[in-house]
């Protein structure tokens, strides 16, 4: 019985996903620009653009343009740099 059930709960959710999936580049592109919004209002970014393209089923291309000062580029290269040294550390 409940072997059923899961069954026809997972054709049921591949369906709805297969439904759904060419809104996909629109949902990604709305998550991405809220994101940079947020950094905007932080004064992290001067502005930015955002596009996604669906290249094939479940396979798409998000092209993001960052404008920045150069104290925020000093700022976003110091805080990747310090990332990348916690990693080096782990591994």
């Amino acid at each position: 019985m409940a072997a059923e059930f899961g069954r026809r709960l997972t054709r049921f959710l591949v369906r709805v996903a297969f439904f759904f999936e060419p809104l996909t580049p629109e949902l990604i592109s709305y998550y991405v620009r809220g994101r940079l919004k947020k950094w905007k209002r932080q004064e992290l970014i001067l502005n930015y653009k955002t596009r996604t393209k669906r290249i094939g089923k479940f396979h798409y291309k998000t092209w993001v343009d960052i404008d920045l000062s150069s104290d925020q580029t000093a700022y976003f290269l110091e805080d990747w740099h310090n990332k990348l040294k916690k990693i080096r550390e782990v591994v």
